[in-house]
């Protein structure tokens, strides 16, 4: 029978940095969304949401680049590029199982409580969802910013431009806003998998407490 111990697995700061992102993410979907004309959302008066939206996005991106700066000093192990291939391998693996093609992977998460430190802290396919959160947020952030500072950005909308005559159009704001509404749909589609395995795997509370059951492991 498998031995749990009980571990401080979030710290505060990383808990706050993250809870902050999704309340600010979820002001920009709908603050957008209003701007976009999208679903018929109206949540603020028509004068005000493009101000909210912009004040809003610029907390979302400070708050991206402190979590980075996080992930950089405090959790590379886990989240690095480094890890990027073993990501990939242990989707394949999961897929195909889920499939029921290929043998049941095991959950790799483990805690060494005589050494004090995790053999394995996260799921490994959580290092592409956190790079595919990072980029989308990069993206997202360049192509709303050169949407509204235009002439800051003119490089940027003279290469949207010749992209966009590819599609039929020399338009670089419609190539930039495509672009900027393509990444809010990634985003949300990323975001409603990384809810759906938070819940399969158990980690949603340890997000809240910061403090998680762990399977016993030796670090060999």
């Amino acid at each position: 029978m498998a031995e749990y111990v009980e571990v401080y697995r979030h710290s505060l700061f990383y808990r706050i940095c993250h809870w902050s992102i999704v309340i600010t993410g979820f002001i920009l979907a709908f603050t957008g969304m209003q701007m976009g004309g999208l679903y018929g959302i109206r949540i603020l008066p028509k004068g005000g949401v493009l101000a909210v939206h912009l004040a809003v996005g610029m907390i979302f991106g400070g708050l991206w680049f402190l979590m980075f700066y996080y992930i950089v000093v405090k959790e590379w192990k886990w989240f690095g590029l480094q890890r990027i291939p073993y990501a990939i391998k242990f989707l394949i693996a999961e897929s195909l199982a889920w499939l029921g093609i290929g043998p049941h992977i095991e959950d790799p998460r483990g805690y060494d409580p005589k050494k004090g430190e995790y053999v394995e802290k996260i799921i490994p396919t959580e290092v592409m969802v956190w790079w595919i959160y990072f980029i989308l947020a990069m993206l997202m952030g360049i192509t709303g910013l050169a949407m509204y500072f235009r002439s800051q950005f003119a490089p940027l909308y003279s290469i949207a431009g010749a992209i966009g005559q590819f599609f039929g159009t020399s338009n670089g704001y419609a190539v930039i806003r495509a672009v900027h509404r393509l990444g809010m749909y990634l985003f949300a589609m990323v975001m409603f998998m990384h809810v759906y395995a938070v819940i399969i795997f158990e980690v949603l509370g340890s997000m809240i407490t910061g403090k998680r059951l762990e399977k016993v492991k030796t670090k060999s």
